[in-house]
């Protein structure tokens, strides 16, 4: 089960990297989506859809957004919620 942080997509990463899915490809995963401020857990049911080389598409439950990784699956967008302001 991977952990799945609210507060940061840098948790997006563990399981774009571990599925290693190939472009049209998708897989369902479980969590344990830690939820912020409250410090609940919870285990969620996740979708991951491989769309592009760099772009994957994200859902959980009636959530659902696009996510731009780099070459090494860290997420530089989340669609409405999350930009990197810097790439070295």
């Amino acid at each position: 089960m991977d952990v799945d942080l609210s507060f940061t997509p840098a948790t997006n990463t563990l399981p774009i990297r571990r599925l290693n899915l190939d472009i049209g490809e998708e897989a369902e995963i479980h969590v344990a989506w830690v939820v912020w401020p409250e410090l609940t857990v919870q285990r969620v049911l996740q979708r991951y859809s491989r769309v592009a080389e760099d772009r994957y598409r994200y859902r959980q439950d009636h959530f659902e957004a696009e996510l731009t990784v780099d070459r090494h699956g860290l997420v530089l967008e989340y669609e409405g919620l999350w930009r990197a302001i810097a790439i070295t």
